[in-house]
């Protein structure tokens, strides 16, 4: 079989041998290369960035205080999305803390020793409405990162090449 695969090689060789590729042509920047988004981490921080030279627009969350929709203004989609994704952060970010905070609070009280039914039940009930609000700001939350990553792409498809 070597012997085959080395006859094929040599008269591929003595035929002309193998055509070789030439690089492409290095495309000139154009406006998308300069105002094209994305998303980027650093530190659990996600940071809005444009173009090529990954200047930073700011910070993304409602903590942050990044309008997006003035960012996005040149696209009414992206505006749309980048409205849906601070209503859905700030909410989902709102019900998590609360959630935690009940969950940590009931969990705490319920696992102090002789307490009575009448202390128990409610921590219990803590516990298990926390549960409930974390999960529901956690799905709050995915939202949001959904209606992001669809407000930077209609922002990036609407920019002309």
């Amino acid at each position: 079989m070597t012997r085959v695969l080395r006859a094929v090689c040599l008269a591929q060789v003595l035929a002309g041998g193998m055509t070789t590729m030439e690089a492409q042509q290095p495309v000139s920047p154009t406006l998308y290369d300069a105002e094209a988004l994305r998303v980027e981490s650093k530190l659990g921080n996600q940071l809005l960035v444009r173009g090529r030279d990954g200047n930073v627009v700011g910070k993304i969350g409602g903590f942050h205080g990044l309008d997006l929709s003035t960012a996005l203004a040149s696209s009414p989609d992206a505006v749309r999305e980048a409205r849906e994704h601070n209503r859905r952060y700030t909410r989902g970010s709102i019900v998590l803390a609360l959630g935690l905070v009940a969950w940590g609070v009931g969990a705490g009280v319920s696992r102090i020793d002789g307490i009575d039914a009448n202390v128990a039940i409610p921590a219990w009930s803590a516990v298990a409405g926390g549960t409930f609000l974390i999960a529901y700001g956690a799905v709050q939350l995915n939202k949001a990162s959904s209606a992001l990553a669809k407000a930077i792409w209609w922002y990036n498809r609407d920019l002309t090449r």
